[in-house]
Formats: C-alpha cells, sequence, structure tokens
C-alpha cells in the first residue's frame, strides 16, 4: 500500500486554517499592544504548549524584546508593567493557572491562550485569545464542527494552531517594529 503523506499533510492545514479562521481579531490586537508596551513578556505552559510558548520566547528575543520562559532557573520575578502570557488548551492546567494567577496579584498583565472560553486561565485574564480547537478533554463548546473531533491525536491540533498563532503575531511584530531578517539574526544564538 502507497503511502499518501501529502493526503494526511492536507487533513491536518485543513484543520489548522479552520482553527485560525474564527480566531477574533480584537483580542489579537490587544495581545499585540500588551506585548509591545511590556516591560519584559513571560511564556507560561506544559508540555507540549509549553514548548511552542517557548519558541515564541526565543522570537521575541530575537526582536529585541526581553522574554523569559517561566519555570526556568534563571527566570527573574515577574512585576507590575510585565506581561504574562499562558498557553493552555484545555485553559485548566495547574501550574500554567498557578503562573498566570501569581503574575495577577503582582501587577502584571495576563493573557490568555486557551481552547474555549470559559476556562479558569481564561476567567482570571486581562487578555483572552481563543483558539477553537479539541483538546485532550475534547471539543469545546463553540469550536469548529463541535463534536466533531480533529483526525488527530489528543490536542495536536490546538498545539498546531498555536505554533502559527503565534509565528503570525511575531510576522506582525516584526513588521510593527520595522525588525529586518538581518537585525533578527544578530540576535540568535552564537553559542551553537
Amino acid at each position: 500500500m502507497a503511502v499518501d503523506i501529502l493526503d494526511a499533510v492536507e487533513r491536518i492545514l485543513g484543520e489548522v486554517e479552520g482553527v485560525l479562521r474564527q480566531v477574533e481579531p480584537g483580542p489579537v490586537g490587544r495581545l499585540l499592544d500588551a506585548t509591545v508596551s511590556a516591560r519584559r513578556i513571560y511564556v507560561a505552559g506544559e508540555g507540549r504548549s509549553g514548548l511552542v510558548a517557548r519558541t515564541f520566547a526565543m522570537r521575541l528575543v530575537h526582536l529585541g524584546m526581553t522574554a523569559y520562559a517561566c519555570g526556568e532557573t534563571i527566570t527573574p520575578a515577574i512585576e507590575a508593567g510585565d506581561l504574562c502570557i499562558a498557553c493552555s488548551g484545555s485553559g485548566q492546567t495547574p501550574i500554567t493557572c498557578h503562573r498566570a494567577e501569581q503574575s495577577r496579584r503582582v501587577g502584571a498583565t495576563v493573557a490568555a491562550i486557551v481552547a474555549a472560553r470559559g476556562s479558569p486561565l481564561a476567567a482570571g485574564a486581562d487578555i483572552e485569545v481563543v483558539l477553537p480547537a479539541p483538546t485532550k478533554l475534547g471539543t469545546p463548546p463553540g469550536a469548529p464542527d463541535a463534536g466533531q473531533l480533529s483526525v488527530q491525536f489528543g490536542a495536536s491540533l490546538f498545539e498546531q494552531a498555536l505554533l502559527l498563532f503565534l509565528d503570525a503575531v511575531v510576522l506582525l511584530l516584526q513588521e510593527r517594529r520595522g525588525a529586518s531578517p538581518e537585525s533578527m539574526s544578530a540576535k540568535h544564538t552564537n553559542l551553537e
């Protein structure tokens, strides 16, 4: 039997596009404004969402911004004037919710990127971006084709949409800040 990898890729891309087309522009604009105005940006997330969040933090550094990944031993204390971007498909990941709450307590702005409204993480956020995709808990209400699960396992669709969404945010920030690929490359690690 021939393997049709392109068919599988097309199905995945179709799902990701379906999710991203439903993202509301208002919260995205607020996220961009908060990111530009923040003194420092902290990203939070666990599992694959956390891995994606860390790639975003690296790109923010490439843009000349000060960014940290929560949970690293070299991450300083968050303070008022900072931004915490917390990523969790379910919006219920305990450590991510705790980090968002701690950030809020000290006066930092909190942005939640979740798969559905009404989660504990989103409920306490200043900015709520919804990527309506199935998570490990199933399909959230209001997600595209609610009731129809992704052909992919677990929260893969949310995680893929999160990666592309955050890369799109980087592109918008790059344009807003007038950053060139050359200026970003100059900030890439040289300790490889």
